[in-house]
């Protein structure tokens, strides 16, 4: 088989699976760089490959200066790649060895001061008509990374018929499962303001597949219409994270992003005692690793208390 037939077929699970469109895009962008890596230096079928060929593509990765975080992303893609191609499990063994990331530290986190000093400054207008006008929307944005830990790639592809105002709800199904968050009476009036500050010629219907959130033209100071696909155009998983960052630096605060928020949400979630199992799939854990560094802080955390109270 061609090597990327294999890449095509783990695709057509994913899709098959429900995954996101932005989802989807990240696995193929780090995905077709190993593909082809293993046609052009390695010249092998992914069948035939071992562990000194993934070390090889790992070191390959780090010579291209590639941040710590980003390699660790592609090696995690790949282990579930091949995972799925059942690959000898001792080369997924060692990526998941490899994959392993730093413990989390309290700078990980946004603490409730910060959360309580950024969310002041977000009410407040600042005279631009672009980011006055947006004040609901992005309030409603952060109140989705902090209290429901949602991913901004997740924020992006909410569409209307997911919603419910009336019972302010919101549905995700992940992997074939239903998984349901409840809105505040707070976050709720935040998503019905912002909707109402739409043209209604641009504004997306309810019960449709169009998307809750709209991409906004600061220039224009106005919503963006997509006429190819004759509906709103949708919010993008990087606008997010830049109006995040963009609210953040006029709060004054040091530099945050949806990570810090959306950490602070599983930590909160995990020190309730909400079972594992359910933390994972609200917060869609794929990688077991991922939820046991949050373990680690919170015993880490209990023990520092521990110590000051002895």
């Amino acid at each position: 088989m061609d090597n990327s037939a294999y890449l095509n077929r783990y695709i057509e699970k994913l899709e098959e699976a429900r995954k996101t469109p932005g989802t989807l895009k990240q696995y193929k962008s780090d995905l077709q760089p190993f593909i082809s890596w293993l046609d052009e230096s390695i010249e092998t079928d992914l069948l035939r490959i071992d562990a000194a060929h993934v070390t090889g593509y790992i070191e390959h990765l780090k010579k291209k200066k590639l941040s710590e975080t980003t390699i660790k992303r592609h090696i995690s893609v790949i282990n579930r790649f091949l995972t799925f191609h059942q690959i000898d499990t001792a080369i997924t063994s060692e990526l998941a060895k490899t994959y392993k990331a730093s413990p989390l530290r309290s700078q990980d986190f946004i603490s409730e001061q910060e959360m309580t000093i950024l969310l002041e400054s977000m009410k407040q207008p600042i005279n631009s008509a672009a980011r006055d006008k947006l004040i609901s929307r992005n309030l409603a944005i952060v109140l989705f990374v902090r209290y429901k830990g949602l991913r901004p790639s997740e924020i992006a592809s909410i569409n209307m018929d997911t919603v419910n105002l009336v019972h302010s709800t919101i549905e995700f199904k992940r992997d074939g499962q239903k998984v349901q968050y409840q809105l505040s009476g707070m976050h709720a009036q935040y998503i019905k303001d912002y909707l109402r500050t739409i043209d209604p010629i641009k504004k997306p219907k309810w019960r449709s597949n169009e998307p809750l959130f709209v991409s906004f033209d600061n220039r224009s100071h106005s919503f963006q219409y997509d006429y190819e696909n004759e509906q709103p155009k949708r919010l993008s998983a990087r606008g997010i994270q830049e109006m995040i960052k963009d609210e953040v630096r006029l709060a004054g605060l040091r530099k945050l992003s949806a990570k810090h928020l959306r950490n602070s949400c599983i930590l909160e979630h995990l020190k309730a005692g909400q079972p594992e199992k359910e933390l994972q799939q609200t917060f869609h854990l794929t990688h077991p690793f991922s939820l046991h560094r949050y373990k680690q802080y919170r015993e880490s955390t209990l023990s520092q208390d521990d110590g000051i109270k002895k």
